[in-house]
């Protein structure tokens, strides 16, 4: 009995997981798709200068940001998670006043700092002190977006990935229509600036009207819980701070990054490698999205269970199954990707997005699952350590590998940085908490990814047709490789085909191609058996 309750409890968190990962993929793509036609419009509209302008106007209050949350937010999404699958409401409710009261002191703070000091400030960081009227419009931004990416993860931690998504959506959407709108009415910059206050505003307020909908349902047990606001404040605190820490060390190492860059490389380089990272952003919309919903899986399940274990080994196998194709495709049909949108002049970008995919392979030991489960299962300061230790492979390495190699160097010692932090999280993994990869199943993918990978290169290579007929064609042909090299290598057995099928019975939408794709899978695991049993028998 034991033993099937674990397994339906399981079952039922791999579906939300998956339900979740779904969700958070449309609206993140559509956020980027939105996001990326607001930027070109206000570019197109702008102009070079004017634009210049109106991305310098948006670094102060991002610099403000960084003093506000602290990593409560993510102790929002772990806490939440946990009472709920604990069904202990009376200890959400503090936690989600606390969290957000503590957020809105430090953003109120901040706001006051910056509007105090608008002009030092500007001139310290943009050296344009002209500029400060300008900036002083994006302060409102300090009090909205921090208290909106508080609501967003704790609309992650009550498992609600749909309101998650939406917050996102409603912003860049009304941000896309409001901010070209007002360049074209005269308002120039002021009313690009204005159009982007205005659309995170409105994706505040949307955040609050869905947090609310889940605060109705604790307030009863408000009025029971006799925990004061220090008492809940600390443990957030504690386990947040380190995340937040990563965090503002991950963004040092891209700080870091382009000032290599910009010692030892050329603009013209140094352009090419900020295309392929854009382009690397077609894998991370897939690997995003499930990292991000394993967080609130691990957090419910607790640490040190076998469920927790299950759940990481299975969530390894098929990110990787899922990322590590993708990967392996962009790289493949790098040049006609690069080349369609940008053009041939970035005649080194192809190179670039194709070693930088190889940071993806990673997933196969756990890259992408790792950081969600520490979080999960509490263990924040194991992320920050493997921060640490990626940072300091990549300053050790950074410098002397660009100035002999240039960006080819940049990326190897990416790479290294990547594969440190992974090995770490994964020996800790490994020693603290008994964590197991399927390692001969991981090995299975990759060879499935690169052997699919064989049909395509004479479209990528030789193809005479027009680079959007190429990427047509190269992902019909390479979808149907991958998907009939993984059951022939063994990567999906049938036991893996009926556990895809129920976690993903509750994503109605996905279902026509769930069903179809299972369904060849299942033929060509049993057209394998046949001829299995035909040999036997011979």
């Amino acid at each position: 009995m034991d033993e099937d309750q674990s397994s339906n409890r399981l079952m039922a968190t791999a579906k939300e997981a998956a339900g979740g990962a779904f969700h958070l993929f449309w609206g993140g793509s559509l956020a980027t798709v939105l996001s990326a036609v607001c930027a070109i419009l206000v570019a197109r509209f702008l102009g070079p200068e004017q634009y210049g302008v109106y991305s310098l106007a948006l670094i102060v209050s991002g610099f403000l940001m960084l003093f506000t949350d602290y990593g409560v937010s993510q102790a929002l999404t772990r806490f939440i998670a946990l009472y709920k699958s604990r069904n202990e409401p009376h200890c959400i409710a503090p936690l989600l006043k606390t969290g957000l009261a503590f957020n809105v002191a430090t953003s109120l703070i901040m706001f006051a700092i910056g509007f105090i000091l608008t002009e030092p400030l500007t001139s310290l960081l943009i050296s344009r002190p002209e500029m400060a009227p300008i900036v002083r419009i994006t302060l409102i931004l300090v009090m909205v977006y921090p208290l909106s990416t508080a609501i967003g993860y704790a609309l992650l931690g009550f498992g609600d990935m749909k309101g998650y998504a939406m917050i996102d959506v409603v912003r860049q959407a009304f941000r896309a229509l409001l901010s070209p709108l007002l360049v074209i009415l005269g308002y120039s910059v002021a009313g690009a600036i204005a159009g982007y206050v205005i659309a995170f505003s409105i994706g505040f307020a949307t955040g609050l009207i869905l947090l609310y909908r889940h605060y109705r349902r604790l307030k009863n047990a408000i009025m029971k819980s006799g925990q004061k606001p220090l008492e809940t404040l600390y443990p957030m605190i504690a386990y947040g701070a380190p995340l937040y820490l990563s965090n503002t060390l991950n963004s040092f190492i891209t700080t870091l990054r382009g000032i290599i860059l910009a010692y030892f490389t050329t603009n013209f380089l140094i352009g090419n490698f900020n295309t392929a990272m854009n382009f690397s952003m077609l894998v991370t919309l897939l690997s995003s999205p499930v990292a991000t919903a394993l967080f609130p899986a691990f957090s419910k399940l607790g640490n040190n269970t076998r469920e927790t274990k299950t759940m990481f080994t299975y969530s390894v196998k098929y990110t990787a199954a899922l990322v590590i194709p993708a990967a392996v495709f962009v790289a493949v049909m790098s040049r006609d990707l690069i080349f369609l949108l940008y053009g041939a002049s970035y005649s080194h970008a192809p190179l670039y997005l194709a070693l930088y995919s190889i940071t993806f392979l990673f997933s196969a030991l756990g890259s992408i699952v790792l950081g969600s489960f520490f979080s999960g299962v509490g263990e924040s300061k194991v992320n920050l350590k493997a921060t640490l230790i990626s940072m300091a492979a990549f300053m050790l390495l950074a410098p002397a590998l660009t100035w002999t190699l240039q960006v080819e160097g940049m990326i190897t010692a990416l790479i290294v940085a990547t594969a440190s932090s992974t090995l770490y999280s994964l020996w800790t993994g490994i020693r603290r908490y008994s964590l197991k990869i399927d390692l001969k199943s991981s090995a299975k993918i990759c060879v499935s990814a690169f052997l699919a990978a064989a049909p395509v290169m004479p479209i990528a290579l030789l193809s005479p047709m027009p680079r959007i007929v190429n990427l047509a064609l190269a992902a019909l042909t390479y979808l149907l490789a991958y998907l009939t090299a993984a059951p022939l290598l063994g990567v999906v057995a049938e036991g893996d085909l009926e556990a895809l099928a129920g976690i993903f019975s509750k994503v109605s939408i996905l279902q026509p191609i769930v069903r179809l794709i299972l369904s060849y899978e299942n033929k060509v695991n049993s057209l394998i058996t046949r001829r299995s049993a035909n040999k036997t028998a011979a």
